[in-house]
Parts: C-alpha cells; structure tokens; sequence
C-alpha cells in the first residue's frame, strides 16, 4: 500500500499527541510505580516496554499452565505470543446483540486469562467486581489473570492494584504520555512471582538505560499534569465522535479508544476510509470483524471532526 498523504487524520493511533518529557527525577523509577499502584516496591518488575513485559510474563507462565483465554474484541498481541510460545489459546467471543459482555469466567485450574481494562479497542471497563470475582479464583485453581491497564491511565478510577490471588499487571508509558520518546514497561505482581521473574530477567530481557529510567521517573512522577491536557483533550473530540456517531459506538465517552460497529467488513471499511485521507484499525486485528478501532487523542478537534463526517458518511452510504 502506498504511504499514508501528509494530510491524513490519524484515528488510528491509541495514543496521545505528545509534550515535552524533558526532565529526571532522584526518586528510583521503581518506587515511583509502586507508590501509584499502592504496591511495595519488591512488587515492581521494570521492563524496556509494554510489549516486552507480556513477553516476559508470557516466558514465566509457559510452563506453569495448559491454557490462555481471552476474549473478542481484544488487543491481540498476549495472545499472538501466546502461540508462538507453544501455548492453546482459547478466544471467547464477546460482542453481544447489546454491546459486549464484561462478566467474569468460571476459572478453570492451571490456566490463564487475559484482559486489558480499559478493554482495547472498545474503552469500556471491566468492573471491580468482575476483575476481583477473577483474580479471586486463580489462587485455589493454580491460575493466573494477566490486566493489561495500560489505559486504565486515562480512566478517574487510575490504576488500581489487585490485592488477591495470582493477578499480574502489566502497563507502559506508551499510551498515556503520547509521544514521549522512551519505551517502558512494568510488571505488577505479589512479591513472590516477581521473585520468580527476576531469577530469569538478566538471560532475557535488556537492560534499561539511565537515561530512560529517569525520563520514565519525569513522565510518572507528574501524571496529574498529563493527565489534566488528555482529559481536556478527550472530553471535547469524545463529544465530535459521539453528537455524530452514537447510534453505532460501542464505548465509553471520554476515552482515547473506541469501537465503532459496521456491520461486516472492517478492512474494507477501513481502506475505503482512507480513501477519504482517514485512518482506523480494522477489527479483525481485534478478532472481530464487524467493528473499527477509533483514536482521538494525536488530533485537534477540528481533524476529528472532519475525519468523523467522513465516517458518518460512509456509514449512510452502507446502509
């Protein structure tokens, strides 16, 4: 495919715009996750990125279960090296004629279940009670529940720790602190399971530079003022997508993602929106077909606008 033209709307990235991440702190990266998770720091596991922390937590569960599962629509990439791994995935699929199904499994022994929350491509939470109904049963089962929160950054209720069971987090500044320069991941876990993983760190994963550390300790040590700009930011391109969109989002208002349902489809409507210079993420890459992935956060409001007309459009078109 020919490269995408200078002036295309992007709503396809899951980021925000980027600002100035210059800066260090004297406080160690690690204690600074720690304390946004109300976690000790022993429960922290720095990684290079958010990719390469799923990876890692991949590497430490291969050979302690028989099975993962997760669900459709869901961001794909735990699952894709879940089988180059050697590991079965086990997809359940979600969209309902409602919307899509957040309610918690019958945890099943020596398995593991994946979800991100905020869900991507959607935005929607998983709720409390869902994720802890989860976590709580992984402990007896010999289970695991892997949350990807990455997103959970942008949500009022920002990150929460899982007290129970055998839960690990995994996140990164990709998202959150848009185009910051640095990649970084980290891994959440109880203190025992982060022991385990860090017997194995130094033969598989890279070492993490100074200078990455502390522009990684700026980024976290003033969420408040990202977070400030994002939400801002947020609130008014959520009010373009929805006032135009409503009737076909499946999402959250506010949140950087979400997904819009097209019926069938989804590459080609995607192709045909950049036909009109506007960029998704078709929702076969999220196992399901019949919806796109929208972004709103690396655009002004006025590219949003004019990029959500154009969808609007199309979808008339379809009907």
């Amino acid at each position: 495919m020919d490269s995408l033209p200078e002036n295309n709307i992007d709503l396809a990235s899951s980021a925000m715009a980027g600002m100035n991440s210059e800066g260090s702190d004297k406080e160690s990266t690690e204690d600074i996750i720690a304390k946004i998770y109300g976690v000790e720091k022993d429960q922290v596991l720095l990684t290079p990125s958010g990719t390469f922390a799923s990876f890692f937590v991949i590497n430490y569960l291969k050979s302690k279960i028989m099975k993962i599962v997760t669900i459709a629509p869901e961001y794909p990439v735990f699952s894709y090296q879940a089988e180059e791994a050697g590991i079965k995935v086990i997809i359940d699929n979600r969209i309902t004629d409602d919307g899509i199904d957040l309610s918690p499994w019958d945890v099943e022994e020596n398995a593991a279940y994946f979800i991100s929350n905020p869900n991507n491509p959607t935005g929607l939470m998983w709720s409390e009670e869902s994720v802890r109904s989860i976590a709580r049963e992984t402990e007896s089962n010999e289970s695991f529940l892997i949350v990807d929160d990455t997103f959970s950054f942008f949500s009022t209720s920002f990150p929460k720790k899982i007290e129970i069971g055998n839960a690990i987090t995994v996140s990164s500044v990709s998202k959150f602190f848009g185009d910051s320069g640095i990649k970084m991941g980290w891994i959440i876990a109880r203190k025992e399971i982060i022991e385990e993983m860090k017997e194995k760190m130094d033969f598989v994963v890279p070492k993490i530079s100074s200078i990455v550390r502390k522009r990684g300790s700026y980024l976290l040590n003033n969420t408040g003022v990202y977070r400030d700009y994002n939400i801002r930011k947020l609130e008014q391109n959520s009010k373009i997508l929805f006032e135009e969109l409503d009737e076909y989002i499946l999402g959250a208002k506010g949140s950087v993602v979400n997904a819009l349902t097209v019926g069938s489809g989804s590459l080609k409507f995607s192709l045909s929106l950049i036909k009109e210079g506007v960029s998704t993420v078709p929702g076969y890459f999220f196992g399901s077909d019949s919806i796109i992935r929208l972004g709103i956060g690396t655009e002004e409001h006025e590219r949003v606008e004019r990029g959500v007309k154009s969808i609007s459009k199309i979808l008339k078109e379809k009907k």
